[in-house]
């Protein structure tokens, strides 16, 4: 008996040890060596880009190589002309292989309308020759100049229903304009044509392009004499755009001490940080948001929105970084028609990849989308600008979490 109430004492006395710390599904653990001490904490800090280090490049997308050109009228984002230059049309139709000339009958012109702003009525694009020559280094001067009375082919009055999508006009044989869409004689007869637009009130078009392919197209009714059988045989002709660009009236001049995004040619950002390890191995990135102060307010195209895009370098080499491709470390956000408060942008996965590799660089690529081909163009005070200054300076607004401290047993 004294053996066996031993016995039942000591499962007692094991049952109690166990007892005290079981696992509990339905209930929190109990065992205090085994938990963490403390309870969690967030913290914010802030950290300005590195001194001397943020800087702004240029010439990635030129003027023209968009997926948009600009035509506006007293737009206070940018007062621009497009410019379309259309294949080579000869003088001549091949029937039964034999070359016969031609008459042209009619001419039509069809554009498309990217964006332009829906609040805005009476909206006319007008068609002007210009010379087949035009290229990339025309300026806004010149070709303000030749878009004139005298060079006048004709206009379209865009339907205030219409907010993208085709746009046409015909230009028929004793048309006033029709003088100015004759080509002469020869089997490189070249067409250039320049827009500029007017509406009830200021505003701009975005138009397509041959990056986009939806650049014009130049079509000639003709009529062609076979003098063999005395029939009339009508033929159409239709010319693709060869060339295309818009000239600015203020293109955007980057300024070293600032970080420019955007224009044309297009200009990107590079900022740099300089995180410790000792920072990066102790905590938990719960949120960063970069923060960009603009030197001026931001104007766009009113519901045309453009992007802002940040980047994770793959690898530092200035200009010509290596960028990722992989969706997660692309964060981008739209700006509004007139962005003038600080731009925050969300780069939580940009900084979470510093902690998870030291190969990757602390850096940041931004750009502004389309490039070259939006009227949104961005100037930020960089840290040459403001060096050390946490107000304006590139920065990061970083809310963390420390490593839990753990009990000794």
């Amino acid at each position: 008996m004294r053996r066996l109430w031993r016995w039942a004492g000591g499962m007692a006395l094991l049952a109690t040890v166990i007892a005290g710390c079981q696992e509990r599904l339905t209930s929190p653990a109990e065992c205090p060596e085994l938990c963490p001490g403390g309870s969690a904490k967030v913290f914010d800090t802030l950290v300005v880009a590195a001194d001397l280090r943020d800087s702004s490049f240029t010439g990635y997308v030129a003027r023209g190589q968009g997926t948009a050109l600009l035509a506006s009228s007293g737009f206070a984002a940018s007062e621009d002309r497009a410019i379309y230059r259309f294949a080579p049309r000869g003088d001549s139709i091949a029937v039964r292989d034999t070359l016969h000339p031609y008459t042209v009958d009619s001419v039509a012109f069809r554009m498309n309308i990217v964006a332009r702003d829906t609040l805005v009525n009476g909206l006319k694009v007008y068609l002007y020759r210009l010379p087949p020559t035009v290229d990339s280094t025309a300026t806004f001067a010149d070709i303000d100049l030749q878009l004139s009375g005298a060079t006048l082919i004709d206009s379209i009055a865009v339907p205030d229903s219409v907010n993208t999508g085709s746009i046409s006009k015909v230009v028929r044989s004793g048309d006033l304009g029709f003088a100015n869409v004759t080509l002469p004689p020869g089997g490189d007869s070249v067409l250039a044509i320049g827009l500029k637009i007017a509406a009830d009130s200021p505003t701009g078009i975005r138009l397509g392009t041959v990056a986009s392919s939806s650049a014009a197209t130049f079509t000639s009714y003709v009529t062609v004499d076979v003098a063999d059988t005395g029939s009339i045989r009508n033929q159409t002709l239709t010319r693709a755009t060869a060339f295309n660009t818009f000239v600015t009236q203020n293109p955007i001049v980057p300024v070293d001490s600032l970080l420019t995004v955007g224009g044309e040619p297009s200009s990107r950002a590079l900022v740099r940080f300089g995180l410790s390890n000792a920072f990066l191995d102790s905590t938990t990135i719960v949120r960063a948001t970069l923060e960009l102060t603009p030197v001026q307010p931001i104007i766009g195209l009113p519901n045309d929105p453009s992007v802002l895009q940040a980047l994770a370098v793959i690898g530092d080499i200035g200009a010509k970084s290596p960028l990722t491709a992989d969706a997660t470390f692309i964060r981008q956000d739209t700006l509004p028609t007139v962005q003038s408060d600080t731009v925050r942008l969300e780069v939580t996965r940009l900084v979470q990849l510093w902690q998870s590799t030291r190969a990757r660089p602390q850096a940041i690529f931004l750009r502004l989308g389309p490039e070259a081909a939006t009227y949104a163009r961005a100037a930020f005070f960089s840290t040459r600008s403001h060096a050390g200054d946490t107000v304006v300076a590139p920065r990061l607004r970083i809310t963390y979490q420390r490593s839990f401290p753990f009990e000794n047993p």
